[in-house]
């Protein structure tokens, strides 16, 4: 019988083999693409070279003399000092990416070079390439049009390009265009299935859109960190994001319009604004759009007339955004002037939601009292407005109208004393009349009389506590005789008799508002 170590020794003796095999094979992809770009393009550069021979294999070759990143032969932004062994035609690159025999000899994680130049338009526009493209340091000044291409995925790290177009592109990974220099950007109705990274990039564009993502689709993440800077828009609008949109420590500079449109995103998650550097002319314009979370700070928050908040959506506040009444009031306050009145319902949404119920009240009753002032309302709608304010909070503080209709209820009690005292109040039964003018008192029969309940019959609609009826401001001269101080009575019970018919409206007005309030049918403007 066969050993189980000959067993071992044989298995072990064929992977070797494979093995030995595999290293044999891949020399001859690399031969044989290197003869296939010469007979096509005729004598290659050094950098041509190390392309074609590289990309049958897992490994990304150096075009400069060092493969230190830091060096500063390395840094594409000097590119012109770059001699022809570090460029490559852009047609070449093109043919190893689209061509249906030379792309099969690439290794699946796809072709590339790094601190190359690439020579002319990079234009992969119609094509279908099978592969990651990867140009890692490279100068690419012409640009590179990937318009209704598709293609496995984009790396672009520390390069510096002209215009990258990638309108209607389709990317099944990830695009990286991070710590480069890019000029425009354009990935018009493109699909991204990965993330879209710009972390420490600079893009610059001299009057379009800095970076176009208009109805853009990104599976992942679309990051802006580290120090990306541009000076111009990053346009959102409609854009739908699988996860977060990101801008921590980035800046926009210039003197012109930069910033954000958003309108209409779909970001599914968070939405972060976060360590910003803005100019005065900087907007975040989330008009319409929807995030999972807010994640802010006061100090990123653009200038007053550049925040566009009208029709945003969000579900909270993370991390350490401001989350309370106060902050986020100021923040709605750089808003364009105008009243907008569903930037205060959804902060308002969301503060409840974070367990803010004091706060959120607060939101609400902001959003009427600037309804008040900015609203449109004519005369007669800002006092009620007013009144609903003052009495019952809106709604959301019934209560307040009970320090409303203790007032009332206290000075009417000092008022009808003072005028009981007078005898400018006084009996409505006439025999009860003579006997209290005459000697300040009524028949034993008669009522006597009680300020503090008789303002408070007079204030409560429909009560009878047996006062009103039979006391009365009362400021006939004649009734009042030549008693001492008769002459002032007149005077009192006329101001008595107009303050009683204010006290009684009042509570006609304050005890319905009241009952209103606690029963949640007023949590209206």
């Amino acid at each position: 019988m066969i050993g189980r170590a000959t067993i071992s020794a044989f298995f072990a003796l064929l992977i070797a083999i494979r093995a030995l095999s595999a290293a044999c094979a891949e020399p001859g992809k690399s031969d044989r693409l290197e003869q296939m770009a010469r007979e096509k393009f005729g004598a290659l550069s050094a950098a041509e070279v190390l392309l074609v021979r590289s990309a049958p294999e897992r490994d990304l070759k150096w075009a400069g003399p060092h493969d230190d990143p830091d060096d500063p032969s390395n840094d594409p932004l000097h590119a012109e000092s770059w001699g022809p062994e570090r460029t490559i035609r852009a047609p070449l690159l093109v043919w190893l990416a689209s061509d249906p025999t030379a792309s099969l000899l690439v290794h699946p994680s796809g072709a590339g070079i790094k601190a190359a130049r690439i020579a002319g338009q990079l234009d992969l526009s119609y094509q279908k390439v099978p592969f990651t493209l990867t140009l890692i340091r490279c100068a690419i000044r012409d640009g590179i049009d990937l318009s209704y291409a598709r293609i496995r995925g984009l790396d672009l790290r520390a390069s510096a390009t002209g215009p990258v177009m990638a309108e209607m592109a389709a990317v099944d990974g990830d695009v990286r265009m991070t710590f480069g220099n890019y000029d425009q950007v354009t990935f018009y109705r493109a699909s991204i299935s990965g993330s879209l990274d710009f972390s420490a990039a600079r893009v610059q564009s001299a009057d379009a859109p800095a970076i176009s993502l208009i109805e853009a689709s990104i599976g992942g993440d679309a990051v802006f960190h580290q120090g990306f800077a541009t000076n111009g828009i990053i346009d959102l609008r409609l854009a739908r994001i699988g996860q977060a949109l990101s801008f921590n420590h980035a800046r926009f500079y210039g003197a012109r319009d930069n910033g954000i449109i958003a309108e209409r995103a779909l970001i599914h998650g968070p939405l972060y604004w976060v360590a910003m550097n803005l100019t005065p002319r900087t907007q975040l314009d989330l008009a319409d759009a929807r995030a999972a979370d807010l994640w802010d700070d006061q100090a990123s928050w653009p200038a007053p007339g550049n925040l566009i908040l009208s029709g945003f959506q969000y579900e909270g506040f993370g991390g350490d955004s401001p989350a309370d009444a106060d902050s986020r009031l100021k923040w709605l306050a750089r808003q364009p002037p105008g009243f907008h009145a569903q930037p205060y319902a959804e902060l308002a949404k969301a503060l409840a939601a974070g367990g803010n119920a004091d706060d959120a009240i607060a939101v609400e009753i902001a959003q009427r009292v600037a309804q008040r002032r900015e609203g449109g309302l004519g005369p007669l709608e800002r006092a009620w407005n007013a009144m609903l304010q003052a009495t019952i909070g809106y709604g959301f503080i019934p209560l307040r109208a009970l320090w409303w209709i203790a007032g009332f209820v206290f000075v009417g009690t000092l008022l009808f004393r003072w005028g009981y005292a007078l005898r400018a109040v006084a009996p409505t039964e006439e025999a009860a009349f003579e006997s209290f003018m005459h000697s300040g008192t009524t028949p034993p029969h008669y009522p006597a009389f009680n300020a503090f309940v008789y303002s408070l019959e007079n204030f409560l609609p429909v009560v009878d506590l047996h006062q009103g009826e039979y006391w009365r401001p009362n400021p006939a001269q004649a009734a009042f005789g030549a008693h001492p101080g008769s002459s002032q009575r007149p005077v009192v019970a006329v101001c008595l008799r107009w303050y009683l018919w204010a006290h009684i409206l009042a509570g006609w007005i304050l005890t319905p508002l009241l009952a209103a309030g606690l029963s949640g049918l007023i949590h209206v403007g």
